[in-house]
This record gives structure tokens, sequence and C-alpha cells, in this order.
């Protein structure tokens, strides 16, 4: 189970036109020059999980304050959103289905969290629009924004229902030398988000960069047995030995450049990093990536990827990639 690291450099999945461009990196260098504590309102983007029981999970990026956050809750959903959106996802069971907040109604992770936002105005779209590097340099820039696609369920508000994590991250933090995981879950449902670590990769005197790490969501074919419902519920932490971040002989940093769980292969987890271990068989991956979440000059060239569905046809209104 111990193994180093392999690269890949042949590309996998869309581009994630976050990391390229002149213009955009002179941008984002502004936004990383003037940290800060306070968020702004922004909307955020929300990978949905689970039949029976929604989850939204916050996608997240380390270099944008309003973007520091892993957050997991319960999503109640209209009845009737609910079940297009079920009839949706089982007709494309692999594909990336978002929940975003509407461009009227902005709010920032911690009014979630805290509990002082539990609703708000919502619409759900499927897979990743194309864009352009030169539309990212624009700093009010959302792939989802309604002039270029159009969403799959609109115009219904969200119920901010349980919250399973929140966690801030801590720049200070060091990598550790396998990828961790939490597994939640409710009734025969569970699923997998790692734990990242948004690690300080400046030194004095640069320009402020984060990371690397990956950003990755999936469920689990079936729930596994011998687990406690509340603790399912609460969230269980394990490490995934098979998934190296740090090589075993120099500690140098590694990261997966492609998606290192495949669906239908049983992947072993080690319970708290230690033994019980534990034999899960993975489902499909929803999103999968470095791209979005690390600071562009904290990736190598062949370390960005992002793996996600593209949009369909019918639904993009603006292609200029």
């Amino acid at each position: 189970m111990d193994h180093d690291c392999h690269h890949d450099d042949a590309p996998h999945g869309p581009d994630h036109a976050g990391h390229g461009g002149q213009g955009h990196d002179a941008t984002m260098r502004d936004l990383m020059m003037a940290p800060r504590i306070a968020n702004h309102p922004h909307q955020h983007a929300m990978t949905l999980v689970g039949h029976k029981t929604v989850f939204a999970v916050h996608m997240t990026q380390f270099y944008m304050e309003e973007h520091k956050y892993q957050l997991i809750f319960e999503v109640i959903l209209p009845p009737a959103i609910a079940t297009e959106l079920d009839r949706h996802r089982r007709h494309h069971p692999g594909d990336w289905f978002v929940l975003s907040n509407d461009e009227n109604d902005l709010f920032t992770i911690p009014e979630l969290a805290s509990g002082r936002r539990r609703s708000y105005r919502a619409q759900i779209f499927q897979g990743l629009p194309p864009f352009s590097h030169r539309a990212e340099e624009d700093p009010h820039f959302y792939p989802w924004s309604r002039d270029r696609v159009r969403p799959l369920l609109t115009d219904f508000t969200v119920k901010v229902g349980r919250i399973v994590m929140f966690r801030p991250f801590a720049h200070h933090l060091i990598q550790p030398e396998f990828a961790t995981y939490l597994m939640w879950g409710k009734g025969d449902e569970a699923h997998l988000t790692n734990l990242q670590t948004a690690r300080l990769h400046s030194g004095p005197f640069q320009t402020l960069s984060f990371g690397p790490d990956y950003d990755h969501v999936l469920s689990l074919r079936e729930r596994p047995d011998g687990l406690d419902d509340a603790a399912l519920e609460a969230g269980m932490v394990f490490s995934a030995p098979s998934i190296r971040l740090r090589h075993h002989h120099d500690h140098r940093q590694c990261l997966p450049r492609t998606n290192p769980i495949t669906p239908d292969k049983p992947l072993t987890l080690l319970y708290r990093g230690i033994l019980p271990a534990l034999t899960v068989m993975p489902g499909p991956s929803f999103l999968f990536g470095s791209a979005v979440l690390s600071s562009p000059d904290a990736l190598r060239p062949d370390q960005v990827s992002l793996e996600v569905s593209r949009t369909p046809k019918s639904m993009i209104l603006k292609d200029d990639a």
C-alpha cells in the first residue's frame, strides 16, 4: 500500500482556465498581495452528492479569502426540484451537478456555517461550461453566470440543513504523508472528500501562494458494513495509504495528477490513519483536480488537472473557449 508518487504528463479531463494567461495571473497576484480577514459576499459553487439525502460540498480556493473553507451541509430542496434533480442524476450518474446561489443573493461561507443564513435563492447547473483565459481576466468572472450557461434548475429556494463539516484552512499546517479523507453519509449512502492542506507555498518577500493540493468528491457504491449511524452522519476520518502526498525517501511533495481512486476497484482506508483497515467500493468521482484550489505558481505543469463533466451543448449560451 505504501507507494511512491508517479506523475503523468498526459492531459486528463477539461482544463481549468484559472491557470494560464498573464492577465489572469496578474489579477490573482493583486488579490493575493492583500491578505484580509473579512469575507465579501460571493457566489459559491457546491458539488451535489446523495440521492435519498442530498449534500452540498463547497468548492475551495486557497488564494481567495471567500473560498478558504471546506464545508459540507445537508441540502433541503423543494420537492419538485428534488425529484427533477434526482431524475437527471440517475440518468447521468457520473456527471457533476453544481448548486450555486443566485447572483442577486450573495453570502459568505461563515454565514452558512454559523446558522445566520438558513436559506438562499439557488440554481443547479450540469457540468462545467467552456470559457477562455481572457474571460477569466474579469475579476468578477463566474463560470456559471447566466449569460454563459443555462441552469438545469432555477428560481427556487434551498434550505441549509445540518452542517456536516466546517473547516477553515490554516496556512501553517504541513501536508501529511498520505491523503486523508472524510467519510460521511446517511442511511445506506456514503461519500468521501479529501481533507485539504492549504500550506503556504511562497517564501518571505514573495507574492503569497498556497498549496499544492487537490479537491476530490466522490460517492461509494454502498455504505460500508459495521459503521455506527451517528458516526457516519457526523463524519469519520480515514487515511488512504495508496495515495502518497510526499515521497517516501526525501519527503518531497508529490501530488496525484489523475484521479487515484478507480470506480468499482476496492480501496483500503485506515480509520484515523491507523488500524483497523476498512475496504470500500468507490463509485463515481464528481470532482477531482488541483487546478481550482491551488495557487497557479504552486503547481508544476505535470500537476495541473481538473476532471469534471462538461456542460451539455444545449445549455451553453456563450462559448469563447
